[in-house]
């Protein structure tokens, strides 16, 4: 387990988008207690690397990426990345159902 920043902002069409800056990773949700969960789905499925390093908010507040949401400092589960990804299963870049349900995915750079 390791803290990462994680950058929320609220989507025009309703629901969160949350990201991930040191995994470029992304993923959506409807309410903000969903968002680990989805950011664990979104690692397991799109992250294909070593654990990053954690950067603090000084290195991205300023970053034109990040403006106009919210910051939080999330414990995120690292400790199996090689394991849980051979246990994913393909995600698509779709926003909340009304039923409350998200879908998660890797960012395009």
């Amino acid at each position: 387990m390791a803290f990462f920043m994680t950058y929320l902002v609220d989507e025009v069409n309703g629901g969160i988008r949350a990201s991930l800056p040191d995994f470029n990773l992304y993923t959506f949700a409807s309410a903000v207690s969903e968002v680990p969960a989805r950011l664990q789905e979104a690692i397991a499925a799109g992250y294909h690397g070593k654990e990053p390093k954690s950067s603090g908010l000084d290195d991205l507040k300023d970053d034109p990426r990040y403006q106009g949401g919210w910051w939080l400092w999330l414990n995120i589960d690292v400790d199996d990345l090689p394991a849980r990804r051979h246990r994913s299963r393909a995600v698509s870049h779709q926003r909340p159902s009304r039923r409350g349900g998200a879908r998660s995915g890797a960012r395009s750079a």
